[in-house]
């Protein structure tokens, strides 16, 4: 991505002594095919981080999984958000252990990334299992009161398209729903989201974007999982095609950047992101974090941003079913 800033590299003394202090060691490294900037086919050294260990709870009592560098390039096994227990269409949604949702990939340590600062996660690839789980039922979602019955659709993914039914299928829009670094106080289980990340279901979070977020604790303790090969804003019947992925992924300090909640960057917006018990908390959150964002990034007072915003940024919802309800705000690079 043109034009990004990726950070300073760190104190090598500093990650040498992180290292030191930690006292463990990453994976051998595994060979696969990927691709290089100019899409020519070539073999590069990625290291393979397993969905065998995940976590259920953010916690910051939480210990490393994995330690990477900064900017290390690996690849994140994340299995789907029930943990492959949903095998066919009789497997439904009351037959799931709730302590056993979103299985979350990690925690990863990163080399470099200490309290305080902003850690960056840049999404490169996400390769989607070939099949998906949708459900729906009395217990969830925004008209759970509605349906009459539980009800688990397994979905085949061939190329682009989710096979929904025999006659349609759904464009894909593969994103991470579940990322976020260990909280500063408190446990969530990873079906919550918050400042910290957690539960974000936003669709932005896809490929050649970058998700920001608040280090309240060394190395950031970054976990990800609960990949939707299709999701519409909303989530509203509680689920995405629920897939297990391959996500290939890069982890920075950003260091001109400080943010209180996550924000996210495409290759053309900024989006701002707040989770809250009620959506006008949540709306008021993400408004107030873009507005503050804009005046920074343009260096003009809090009312000429609060203006631009109101004529040039999209207020929007990411989800209404998790624990608390999550609202995102957008604004084109162009007017920043």
């Amino acid at each position: 991505m043109a034009g990004l800033h990726y950070g300073s590299v760190a104190n090598p003394s500093k990650r040498m002594a992180l290292h030191k202090r930690l006292g463990i060691k990453g994976p051998r490294a595994k060979y696969i095919p990927s691709m290089d900037n100019r899409h020519r086919q070539q073999v590069i050294s990625l290291r393979r981080l397993s969905s065998r260990k995940a976590i259920y709870v953010f916690s910051k009592k939480n210990k490393p999984a994995y330690l990477v560098s900064e900017g290390e390039r690996v690849i994140v096994e994340t299995k789907d958000a029930f943990g492959g227990s949903v095998r066919s269409e009789k497997d439904l949604f009351e037959h799931v252990s709730m302590d056993k949702v979103n299985p979350a990939t990690g925690p990863i340590m990163v080399e470099s990334v200490f309290r305080g600062d902003t850690l960056c996660v840049e999404i490169e690839r996400i390769r989607c299992g070939r099949r998906g789980v949708v459900m729906c039922s009395p217990e969830l979602g925004t008209l759970g009161t509605d349906v009459r019955r539980s009800r688990t659709k397994v979905v085949r993914i061939v190329g682009r398209k989710a096979i929904f039914s025999e006659d349609l299928a759904v464009d894909l829009n593969p994103h991470i729903g579940v990322v976020g670094v260990s909280p500063a106080r408190g446990e969530y289980p990873t079906y919550h989201p918050g400042d910290f990340g957690g539960n974000m279901d936003t669709v932005e979070i896809t490929e050649r974007s970058r998700v920001y977020l608040p280090a309240f604790v060394d190395g950031g303790m970054v976990a990800m999982g609960d990949v939707h090969a299709a999701m519409g804003d909303g989530e509203v019947c509680g689920t995405g095609v629920e897939v297990p992925a391959e996500v290939q992924v890069r982890f920075f300090k950003e260091g001109e950047l400080a943010v209180k909640r996550p924000m996210i960057e495409t290759p053309t917006n900024w989006i701002s992101y707040a989770a809250a018990k009620t959506l006008d908390e949540a709306a008021r959150l993400a408004t107030s974090d873009l507005v503050r964002f804009i005046s920074e990034r343009r260096g003009v007072d809090f009312e000429d941003a609060y203006m631009l915003a109101s004529v040039a940024a999209n207020l929007g919802i990411s989800q209404v079913v998790d624990p608390l309800v999550a609202a995102k705000m957008s604004i084109s690079k162009r007017y920043l």
